[in-house]
């Protein structure tokens, strides 16, 4: 008697241990959501790379904070020292990305 489909989960146990049939994005989507709420660096399709923290992900976009500090240079009156600067303010950008075009998150900061 042949095997239940039901016995493997609906994949064959061989393509399954080749990654066949698997979902390319389901490494990424892992990856971010174990680097949820730390500070990463986010890598797309494009080259483009985007340091900040993700906030949220869900099965098809990335969801991205970026901390954006704002200095100012302070005026001295002593012409003899080097100018200082002082944190005005920051600001987060949230950006959303398509999971899609997410290639690596790199959390080694």
């Amino acid at each position: 008697m042949y095997p239940q489909p039901h016995q493997y989960g609906g994949q064959n146990p061989i393509q399954s241990a080749l990654g066949i049939n698997r979902s390319p994005f389901k490494k990424i989507y892992k990856s971010c959501m174990k680097n949820r709420n730390q500070h990463v660096q986010l890598m797309l399709i494009d080259g483009m790379t985007y340091t900040g923290f993700i906030e949220y992900v869900d099965q098809q976009n990335v969801y991205f904070a970026i901390p954006y500090v704002e200095n100012q240079p302070r005026q001295m009156r002593n012409a003899d020292s080097e100018a200082q600067y002082s944190v005005a303010g920051y600001q987060i950008y949230r950006c959303m990305f398509p999971l899609q075009a997410v290639t690596g998150v790199s959390g080694a900061f």
